[in-house]
């Protein structure tokens, strides 16, 4: 479904675009965009699909999920939307990040079934003691990278925000789901959001990221394990374009809840 956010008004107050610094510019989301449709064609017929879209986005937007100029306009919008909301009543809000065990080979991230992951999350939810707290976030996606020989895989992963319910509640609602192993030590982290205007505007485009990364095994200047990231290589960017134009903004979303002075989590 194509969602024709470009019809609806951004929060002049919370706009990212003109509010955080660190906020993709048209000119970056144009040259991501030119960049794509370059890589695409080495996809096979959904890439050359997608390139040729992607190349007639311009007076008539594609409102492509894997469209970096149209993913940018839509974070206006949300960013904005949710850290608007979420303005009226700042002190009760808690950021989640939920790393599912699923992981997918390079060149295999069209067998993810985000649908299926959605699912079992709105069960959760339903089946648990914050079931009647606010989400509102997204996917997000990662290619991982081991310490030892195995290749990089993808893996996708939720990041979202709840109103309500309290920091332990919410962690007693996922955790016993998402159990913790060797490659995920913190499958489940839960924590307090900041209230300050730029951190709600922060964390509300976070949910909804435009750039995706590499993550790798380290060690910080103490020894203690850590992790760094860079941006991913052009062909790992078409592969996931490829998905997010399939998946679609609101396949992507997460939105559980009901506010009527919330319009977000009632457009179909």
């Amino acid at each position: 479904m194509k969602f024709n956010f470009y019809s609806l008004d951004i929060n002049e107050d919370y706009d990212p675009a003109k509010q955080l610094k660190k906020f993709e510019t048209m000119s970056e989301a144009h040259v991501r965009r030119r960049r794509l449709v370059r890589a695409l064609p080495d996809f096979g017929e959904p890439g050359r699909a997608l390139a040729e879209r992607l190349t007639g986005c311009g007076f008539f937007r594609c409102r492509s999920a894997g469209c970096p100029v149209c993913l940018r306009a839509f974070r206006r919008w949300w960013g904005s939307t949710l850290a608007a909301y979420m303005s009226r009543d700042p002190d009760y809000w808690f950021t989640v990040s939920i790393v599912p065990p699923d992981l997918f080979d390079v060149g295999h991230l069209h067998r993810f079934r985000w649908k299926l992951l959605k699912d079992r999350l709105r069960n959760q939810i339903a089946r648990s003691q914050v079931n009647r707290a606010i989400f509102l976030g997204g996917m997000d996606y990662n290619l991982v990278h081991f310490a030892d020989d195995r290749a990089p895989r993808w893996r996708p992963h939720l990041y979202f925000l709840v109103g309500g319910g309290g920091q332990g509640l919410i962690e007693g609602a996922f955790r016993r789901h998402y159990p913790r192993d060797e490659d995920t030590p913190r499958p489940v982290v839960v924590t307090p959001q900041r209230t300050e205007d730029k951190d709600l505007m922060t964390t509300a485009t976070y949910t909804f990221k435009a750039r995706f990364e590499n993550r790798r095994p380290c060690r910080d200047r103490r020894g203690n394990v850590d992790t760094e990231t860079d941006e991913l290589a052009l062909p790992h960017q078409a592969e996931l374009a490829i998905l997010l134009d399939r998946q679609g903004f609101l396949g992507r979303a997460i939105r559980h809840g009901e506010d009527r002075y919330l319009p977000a989590l009632t457009v179909r």
